[in-house]
């Protein structure tokens, strides 16, 4: 391979890179970082808890339970960018963390609704973020058993 050849791989690299990031507005990627604080808050409770997860039956609920891991607990769990509260998967609720071999695949938090750019922000127990489809988040539903 020569320069050239390298240099217009490294080019096609770099756009599609570019178009990955770009998919997502910048008010889904700030709801994103909001939701990764409040899923190390979630972390923070297993760990203090005997690696069981937190009550998530209500949002309330998640909220009294993580508060004191959280800065501001009172707009924790409201996606900054819709302003509407995020959704809870309560049948982690006082579930070990070892009932799930795959933490990447638990669901914690959801948006409740869709962005500007019709993306809904995902929040995974192993503290990941997804910025979803509104098909792509029905089918994570479907799978997480969530209404």
């Amino acid at each position: 391979m020569n320069w050239r050849q390298m240099a217009a791989a490294l080019g096609v690299i770099t756009l599609v890179l570019s178009l990955a990031w770009a998919q997502s507005s910048p008010e889904t990627q700030k709801c994103m970082n909001h939701m990764k604080l409040a899923l190390r808050a979630v972390q923070m409770y297993v760990q203090d808890w005997e690696e069981v997860f937190p009550p998530a039956t209500s949002q309330a609920k998640l909220l009294e339970a993580i508060g004191p891991y959280l800065k501001d607990n009172k707009n924790a769990l409201t996606c900054p960018a819709t302003g509407k509260p995020y959704r809870t998967n309560p049948h982690i609720t006082w579930r070990p963390k070892s009932n799930y071999p795959n933490l990447g695949e638990v669901v914690v938090l959801y948006d409740s609704a869709p962005h500007k750019d019709k993306r809904y922000v995902v929040g995974f127990a192993n503290g990941t973020v997804k910025a979803v489809t509104e098909k792509d988040l029905a089918a994570i539903k479907q799978k997480a058993r969530l209404k």
